[in-house]
């Protein structure tokens, strides 16, 4: 496997993990409390959509977290910690 997959892989194993926990503690809806602000929300949305438009014929994962920067995940596991 080449490392950039890896890390990619890795980076989605993450994102799984975080959107797990945080469906725990706060339901399906965990996005609205999570402190991720709405423009925030709103730049990863419009992500999501140009991937769309994209990869029209291609299978697209629609989970909002899978368009996050990865420094916003970091944000997200500090939340984690101070639930847990």
């Amino acid at each position: 496997m080449e490392i950039s997959q890896e890390l990619s892989d890795t980076e989605n194993l993450l994102r799984d993990f975080i959107s797990t926990r945080l469906t725990t503690v706060f339901g399906p809806e965990w996005i609205k409390q999570s402190g991720v602000t709405e423009d925030r929300i709103q730049q990863w949305t419009e992500r999501m959509q140009t991937e769309k438009e994209r990869l029209a014929s291609g299978k697209l994962d629609e989970r909002l977290l899978y368009f996050a920067d990865f420094y916003n995940l970091h944000t997200l596991l500090k939340k984690l910690d101070t639930l847990c």
